[in-house]
């Protein structure tokens, strides 16, 4: 099982967006359902090492959430540093 690590910026911007959908839907019931999506694909990642697709970036890749989200890592030894969202 791989670690996985998230940047300030990555988790600023799940942080923001959580928000967004909080205030723009005055419910929680998207936020919660991003969120649960969201803590899937960590668990996905932290068990498979080959999950994800390589960007234009070098050693960057992503893996989609819902329909127009996707957190992009980078892979180094152990862990799987999540770099946004």
């Amino acid at each position: 099982m791989f670690q996985i690590k998230w940047t300030k910026k990555a988790l600023l911007s799940l942080a923001e967006t959580l928000e967004y959908w909080n205030i723009h839907n005055s419910s929680e019931t998207y936020s919660k359902k991003l969120r649960i999506e969201v803590k899937k694909k960590q668990l996905e990642l932290s068990e498979n090492p080959k999950i994800g697709i390589r960007t234009a970036f070098d050693e960057i890749y992503k893996i989609k959430i819902l329909k127009y989200y996707s957190l992009f890592f980078r892979i180094e030894k152990d862990t799987r540093e999540i770099l946004a969202f």
